[in-house]
This record gives structure tokens, C-alpha cells and sequence, in this order.
């Protein structure tokens, strides 16, 4: 019988592409790991790595136990969620992944729920939502923790539930006292053609899904910028909105939380959706099922400042 755990380090090594990335992701010496691959093969009866002196890669039978394995390994955590289920208790380890811009409204929750149940143990660290499904399907996230600013639904994933929480405008962040602003809380396509070639215009840098879903909205309506501003995170965005050093477009829950910003609705509208990434093998499984409800209580849809 294959061990369970060799064909985990299998797999990891698959996805992590090398034994020093293989033992780094999983805390052991590179030596183990590939001692562990190495009994892995004696139980297989096949070589499964080809090893030179530089690199190590996967064989075509390595690369036929990988899809095993995976099989394996799914099915094994789906039975071990489902007796967690049985034994109703909330502990173990449970990794979340979160943007940054939802990380402060989220993490006092988590914290808090750990010290309600001392046997559960939260590693939280923030994601990039392009990487987020593949992090959460290969078991490097728990749960993942996203923002969607495309407008077409997100796509379902094999092997991944994905929980809806909710959508919010995408607004054109401007310093309180602009003369834009208007009592309507709308801007008109004109007016908006007009702002942005005279202001700076602040943006996330190239690659980022705002930066995209952003360039998209405004080639649509036909603006183009005439001066941009690349900077990571919505809130420093906000924050420099707020100094009268350009405009953007944020959520509107990020411009009520910064003071002297106003946001005008955009004609059509835009909106970002925030979505919670799991694997469906682990639906049944308390720890996550109360993570889930967490996350969902944290980060319910923002009211708006009057």
C-alpha cells in the first residue's frame, strides 16, 4: 500500500517544481524529502524522479502517480472531513489567504475565533486573487479570501466551491470639494472624460485585476488618462486621493472608510464582488465551515457613510 504522506510530498513536489521548494514548503530538510521520494519509488516499483546533479523532474510514471495521488488524497480528506463532521469539534489547522484590503476587517474575527476554540489553529497570510484557486486546490490555502472586479461571473473549478458574499459599486474617488462632485452622487460620461485628462490618474500597476477591470471601464466609455500614478493597495489609493494628489476608482466601502473623499457612481456601473474560495472535499468539515461563517459575518455587504 502507497503511503499516504509520500504521495502528498509527490504531489508537492509536482507543484512545487524541485525537492529545496518541496522541503521549504513543507518544513523538512531536502535530504528527507528525498528520502521520502525515494521509498515512495521502492513502494511503486518504478522510478518516478529522474535526478541529475542540477535538477530532479518527474517521470512519465511520476507524472501518472501524481494524478493518482491527487485522486487519493481528495477522496482521504473528504473522509476525514466528513468524521470531523461526525465528531462535531472545531480544531486543526486552518489556512486562510486574503487580499490585503479585506485583511483588517477580517482578522479580528479569525483571532477571535481562535480563542474561542483553543484546538484550532488559523495561519493567515494575504493572496493575490490570480493565484488564489490554484492555491487553495493544490491544499496551500485553506480557504482563500478574494475580490473580483471583472463583471462575468467566476468561473466554477473542479474540485472548488466558491461562496458569494457580495457586490459594491465601483466609484470614482475624489478629494471632498472637487468641483466634479455633484448632489446627484453620479458622474456623466462627459464629465468623466473631462476629470481624468485633467487630473492624475491613480492606479494599481499593470497585472493587478483592479488595473485591468479599470483600463477596461474607461476604454469602453472611451477615456484614456493622460498622467498616471502606479501604487499598490486600495487604501494608500484612498489616502492619496484624499491629499488632492489625483482621483481613482475604489469600492465604495474603501472611499466611506477614508475622510475627505467623496465617490461618484460611474454610467454604466461598475462593481467588485468579494467571493470565498474552499475545496469541496472539505465542505463537511467544521474548522472550515465555521472559518466560512466567520468570513462571511466579517465581511458583510458595507453600509453606506451619509
Amino acid at each position: 500500500m502507497l503511503d499516504l504522506k509520500r504521495l502528498e510530498i509527490l504531489q508537492r513536489f509536482a507543484s512545487c517544481g524541485s525537492i529545496a521548494a518541496t522541503a521549504a514548503y513543507m518544513g523538512y530538510s531536502s535530504s528527507a524529502v528525498s528520502q521520502q521520494l525515494a521509498t515512495l519509488e521502492r513502494e511503486a516499483g518504478v522510478a518516478l524522479i529522474e535526478r541529475t546533479a542540477h535538477s530532479a523532474n518527474l517521470t512519465d510514471a511520476g507524472r501518472e502517480l501524481v494524478e493518482h495521488a491527487t485522486a487519493v488524497l481528495a477522496a482521504a480528506e473528504l473522509a476525514q472531513s466528513r468524521m470531523r463532521a461526525r465528531a462535531g469539534t472545531i480544531s486543526g489547522r486552518v489556512t486562510v489567504s486574503c487580499i490585503p484590503g479585506l485583511a483588517v476587517g477580517l482578522a479580528p474575527h479569525l483571532a477571535e475565533l481562535q480563542r474561542r476554540h483553543p484546538g484550532l489553529t488559523i495561519v493567515a497570510h494575504q493572496t493575490e486573487p490570480s493565484v488564489a484557486a490554484a492555491a487553495v486546490l493544490d491544499r496551500t490555502a485553506d480557504l482563500a479570501v478574494i475580490d473580483d472586479w471583472t463583471q462575468e461571473p467566476i468561473q466554477e473549478l473542479a474540485g472548488l466551491t466558491v461562496h458569494r458574499l457580495h457586490r459594491e459599486p465601483i466609484v470614482l474617488a475624489l478629494k471632498a470639494g472637487h468641483p466634479a462632485a455633484s448632489d446627484t452622487g453620479s458622474i456623466s460620461v462627459a464629465t468623466l472624460r473631462d476629470v481624468v485628462a485633467s487630473e492624475t490618474w491613480l492606479t494599481a500597476p499593470l497585472g493587478h485585476i483592479s488595473r485591468t477591470a479599470s483600463d477596461v471601464g474607461l476604454a469602453e466609455v472611451g477615456v484614456q488618462p493622460a498622467r498616471r500614478w502606479e501604487f499598490d493597495g486600495l487604501h494608500v489609493r484612498a489616502r492619496l486621493v484624499s491629499t488632492g494628489a489625483g482621483i481613482a476608482l475604489l469600492p465604495v466601502s474603501v472611499v466611506d472608510e477614508q475622510p475627505g473623499v467623496v465617490g461618484l457612481l460611474l454610467r454604466p456601473r461598475m462593481y467588485r464582488y468579494v467571493h470565498i474560495l474552499t475545496r469541496s472535499t472539505t465542505r463537511e468539515d467544521p474548522a472550515i465551515a465555521t472559518c466560512v461563517d466567520t468570513a462571511r459575518r466579517a465581511l458583510k455587504p458595507p453600509t453606506r457613510r451619509r
